[in-house]
């Protein structure tokens, strides 16, 4: 930090410079040229909720559509390669603990969202959590987790966050 009357390097803590004795201010958070996590954190937190209808959505479609089309193979098609049906429809499980793990993590990416743009203090471990598990999620899901690595990763992005949940 610089004093703007004589240019003198200050240090954060004094509250006016030794040198010249013109008061030193912190710049407010609202009027930084570039801020990044001031900048995206509401879009984060809306895509974040977007998301996770996005994947209950998709869920719903896929299951409307292997009950559909799977479903029938076992009245008339008679026996194929893997025998009556297709293979992940005989075990009476598996679309459940699939709903179960799609209900979940539309949960955790709407708590993500919702803690986001309330700006909680624990939003930002959160996020980094969920962007981390959504990393591998194929297209929509990886778009996502990288801008909200790039937007809540950076060491300077927790202090920024610190001081938006302070302000």
């Amino acid at each position: 930090m610089y004093c703007s009357g004589c240019g003198q390097p200050v240090e954060p803590q004094f509250h006016a410079c030794p040198r010249c004795g013109r008061p030193i201010a912190p710049i407010p958070l609202a009027a930084r040229p570039y801020d990044r996590v001031h900048r995206h954190v509401q879009t984060l937190g809306v895509l974040w909720i977007v998301y996770a209808g996005w994947t209950a959505l998709q869920w719903l479609l896929a299951a409307t559509f292997l009950a559909g089309i799977f479903g029938g193979m076992r009245h008339g098609l008679g026996g194929g390669p893997f025998g009556e049906g297709f293979p992940f429809m005989n075990i009476p499980w598996f679309v459940p603990f699939i709903t179960v793990i799609v209900v979940v993590r539309s949960i955790l990416a709407i708590a993500t969202g919702a803690a986001l743009l309330r700006r909680a203090p624990w939003a930002r471990g959160l996020a980094l959590v969920t962007a981390f598990l959504t990393l591998i999620k194929p297209i929509t899901g990886t778009v996502l987790a990288i801008y909200t690595l790039w937007v809540l990763l950076p060491g300077s992005s927790g202090a920024e966050y610190e001081e938006l949940h302070a302000g």
